[in-house]
């Protein structure tokens, strides 16, 4: 009898073995598609950082002119049509259509 009980204790432990390395390979699989959904993620922010910091190097430069008092009359005058004293701004339609 103590012959009969072996195999079925084998066979349980062996279901057990299986049933342990499925749940494992489980983990690994979904960590592993994680870690690919960071790594794009990652890459996609990298990206936006660099944009952001170029633009936020564009905007430094923007301030420093504008600090300037002949920018800034030249830049309202362009931009709004701004005029000086005695001066009259016609505006012209665009000639890139």
């Amino acid at each position: 009898m103590a012959k009969k009980t072996q195999p079925r204790y084998r066979k349980f432990i062996g279901f057990l073995y299986i049933g342990i390395s499925a749940i494992l390979i489980y983990t690994l699989a979904i960590n592993a598609i994680r870690v690919v959904h960071q790594r794009s993620q990652l890459i996609q922010l990298q990206e936006k950082k660099a944009e952001l910091e170029k633009e936020k190097e564009a905007l430094a430069k923007e301030v420093e002119l504008l600090n300037d008092d002949d920018y800034v009359a030249r830049y309202a005058r362009d931009n709004w049509i701004f005029s000086e004293d005695g001066e009259e701004v016609i505006k012209l339609p665009d000639s890139k259509k």
